[in-house]
């Protein structure tokens, strides 16, 4: 039998983990949700009403610094289908970024796996690209995208730079494929976070996605 994975999202106290309070999490849907990275404005914000345009999101976009990197400020869940609130959309995720708050960005597994889960970042879906700015592909910067593993311990930033197969991070932090799900639970969770980071004097704006993709197998 297939082992199952949800993508869950801290929403109200990155201290806590999905198997204390299962309740302070979303689970995404993988078809219809995602997630903004910004700066956020008076318009893209927190608990909005009404999914962003493209321009809000542009608005809203951080600014490259000459001096200094930039970390983007916030990383919002788009709830498309109102599955966390209704009627509402954004939802700021707990603990996103250069903090030591550990339950952030959480992976769920019904059953073992065959390997270790690995994050990895691509252009889209087909995962055969790191093209993007974003991912370090055009230009020969290193990825914007930083993860870090915090399955057993706060942070260590300044984290792996997501891009492609050839940088990923190890999600069990290098100590191989997941074992059974613990008596009692019907899931067991590993949990990262991510911070997006603009180089000082990057020499091109853009407006991109990307992929977050985990990769395991399963007997």
């Amino acid at each position: 039998m297939a082992t199952s994975l949800n993508i869950i999202c801290n929403l109200v106290d990155s201290t806590k983990t999905y198997q204390v309070n299962p309740s302070h999490y979303i689970i995404l849907d993988l078809d219809y949700d995602y997630i903004i990275w910004t700066a956020g404005s008076a318009t893209v914000k927190d608990k909005m009403t009404a999914e962003p345009t493209e321009e809000e999101l542009i608005d809203a976009s951080s600014i490259i610094d000459d001096l200094s990197d930039v970390t983007v400020t916030y990383a919002m869940v788009m709830d498309y289908s109102h599955s966390y609130q209704a009627g509402i959309y954004t939802h700021v995720i707990d603990g996103m970024g250069e903090t030591n708050k550990r339950y952030v960005f959480g992976f769920s597994f019904d059953d073992d796996t065959a390997s270790e889960p690995q994050l990895e970042a691509w252009d889209d879906d087909t995962h055969t690209t790191t093209d993007n700015n974003c991912l370090g592909g055009l230009s020969g910067y290193d990825s914007f995208v930083h993860a870090t593993v915090t399955t057993f311990n706060v942070p260590a930033w300044s984290g792996t730079a997501l891009s492609g197969s050839g940088s990923v991070l190890l999600l069990n932090a290098g100590t191989g494929a997941l074992d059974d799900v613990p008596s009692g639970q019907t899931t067991q969770e590993l949990y990262a976070n991510v911070r997006v980071i603009i180089p000082a004097a990057f020499p091109t704006p853009a407006f991109e996605t990307f992929v977050l993709t985990v990769r395991y197998s399963y007997l």
